[in-house]
């Protein structure tokens, strides 16, 4: 007998869709914690901080091929959850074909300057001449393979749109065992960059055919064909993809510049140390990015039925949750940052790295965590052109600044211009943008994100402080993990009756193992 398709969406209510498809986002992102976790000092140790930077180096150079991606990939995502909110199954072959055409075809340019890019890369970089050789092989490999996988992302993005993230998050997962265990293998056995790389390559494939099979799985409608290829869907994607496009490409400017300019001025060594502590941040932050995918896609959802009270309601809270799931990580990082990176990953990297991290917790707590839903939501309303242009001015400003910070103030000098820029455009500029889309009050809707988690985290604060000065100085393991253990219960504790309105908080009561009975109808 056929096998019964999954359903592309589930029949729940939209708000315990929205919470289920977060938690099963986090499915993924809790193992990229643990993994990162264990793996990273264990690459530093076999590989040194040199190999280390230029391992970094190498894919902020590889994030830079997603200036082909002209923004249909998010397209895609918005497009597939329009259609499939009325079920018009035609338009979204017509989308998702047309989209799979034109990457191919970026694949075919992208392999054919392959060779070049990897030949003369290294004369733009401060690398050891031990080292150009294997620099120009990963350059080669992992560019040729990108140029396959961004012609597959789209069934990711297909998916996202489909709002069946528990798919996406068990290929997720899978493919960090899978990579996590390469790595492992490769370096233990003496092995070094290319292979790692090479177990990068196959785990990265294998994901995406997974999700291309999901895909199958969900929407047995799908038909991949030449015949649904139409310019009036390119034409329509791409009206919409334009203006994603030069806010992606914008971010990506500011993702990978710092590393890139760092690598020209200083040294790989110098990637290493500024790249780590955002390596520290990077699994609290795909946390938030992970709810904001399901903000997207449910945004787009609202959009399609006006219904724009639920889309205001859904900015606010998205943010204010990730907000408060951000800050325990910042309070105990702010006390415990320097302790931490030295036990982690030794003397060298807590000298040089530690510093910065003021700048990156700033950043990521009042920009990435406060406001990643607010350019969702726009992006989700389709009124995400005043955003593009913002994020076009934080990256010209961005590059002119670093030409200048660099030479005078290393790397601190990055960390705190980006930190400056990221506040004005995308924490205080972005949310305007939505406060004026949805004709509510800016001062309500900023209020309603940052003064309950910030207010949560003052006494937390203050007990890490009186914790580490007086009891847990962090000097071991032990230490730091009952500090990091007691700051998130306590702020989870204070957080769950100050950051969350009764009937939130009733949902989540009714859930925990022995105490949800009582709360349960």
């Amino acid at each position: 007998m056929p096998q019964t398709p999954e359903p592309i969406q589930s029949a729940r209510p939209r708000g315990e869709r929205f919470a289920i498809n977060v938690l099963w986002s986090w499915t993924g992102v809790a193992a990229n914690l643990f993994v990162g976790f264990i793996i990273t000092p264990f690459i530093i140790r076999r590989l040194g901080e040199e190999q280390y930077g230029i391992w970094g180096l190498v894919f902020s150079i590889l994030d830079y091929f997603w200036f082909f991606d002209l923004g249909l990939n998010t397209a895609v995502c918005n497009f597939c959850a329009r259609f499939i909110a009325v079920k018009d199954h035609e338009k979204i072959n017509e989308v998702i074909s047309t989209a799979l055409f034109y990457f191919s075809m970026v694949a075919v340019a992208v392999w054919a300057i392959a060779p070049f890019i990897a030949k003369y890369a290294y004369r733009f970089f401060k690398v050891s001449p031990a080292y150009r050789h294997e620099f120009g092989i990963l350059i080669l490999m992992t560019t040729i393979t990108w140029g396959l996988c961004i012609a597959l992302h789209i069934f990711v993005s297909a998916l996202d749109g489909f709002q069946r993230f528990d798919l996406t998050s068990r290929v997720w997962v899978a493919m960090l065992v899978v990579r996590s265990l390469g790595y492992l293998l490769v370096l233990k056995s003496g092995h070094g960059l290319v292979a790692m790389a090479a177990v990068f390559i196959a785990s990265q494939i294998l994901a995406y055919l997974l999700n291309f099979l999901n895909v199958r799985r969900v929407f047995p409608q799908l038909r991949l064909s030449t015949s649904y290829i139409r310019v009036a869907m390119f034409r329509d994607i791409l009206r919409y993809g334009v203006k994603s496009f030069a806010a992606s490409t914008s971010t990506l400017v500011l993702n990978q510049s710092g590393t890139v300019m760092i690598g020209h001025y200083l040294s790989g060594a110098a990637v290493g140390f500024y790249v780590l502590p955002s390596k520290l941040l990077q699994n609290a932050v795909d946390t938030v990015s992970r709810i904001a995918l399901v903000t997207r896609s449910t945004a787009a959802e609202l959009t399609a039925t006006g219904d724009r009270d639920a889309t205001l309601a859904l900015g606010i809270y998205s943010n204010r949750y990730s907000l408060a799931l951000f800050m325990p990580l910042v309070v105990f990082l702010a006390v415990y940052g320097h302790a931490l990176i030295l036990r982690w990953v030794g003397p060298q990297m807590a000298e040089h790295s530690a510093p910065l991290l003021p700048a990156f917790l700033l950043s990521n707590a009042l920009v990435l965590a406060a406001q990643f839903n607010s350019s969702s939501l726009l992006y989700g309303l389709s009124a995400h052109g005043g955003y593009a242009r913002a994020m076009i001015v934080e990256a010209i400003l961005y590059l002119a600044a670093l030409v200048w910070v660099i030479p005078r103030y290393d790397m601190l000098g990055v960390a705190w211009v980006s930190a400056a820029l990221m506040i004005a455009v995308r924490g205080i500029y972005t949310p305007w943008l939505v406060s004026r889309a949805l004709n509510s009050s800016y001062v309500m809707y900023m209020r309603g994100i940052y003064t309950r988690p910030i207010c949560a985290a003052i006494p937390v604060w203050i007990l890490a402080r009186l914790l580490e000065k007086n009891w847990l100085p962090g000097a071991t393991w032990p230490q730091l993990t009952l500090a990091g253990a007691i700051c998130g219960c306590v702020y989870s504790a204070i957080a769950l009756f100050t950051c969350l309105p009764h009937h939130h908080r009733i949902m989540v009561l009714s859930r925990l193992p022995m105490i949800g009975p009582r709360y349960r109808p």
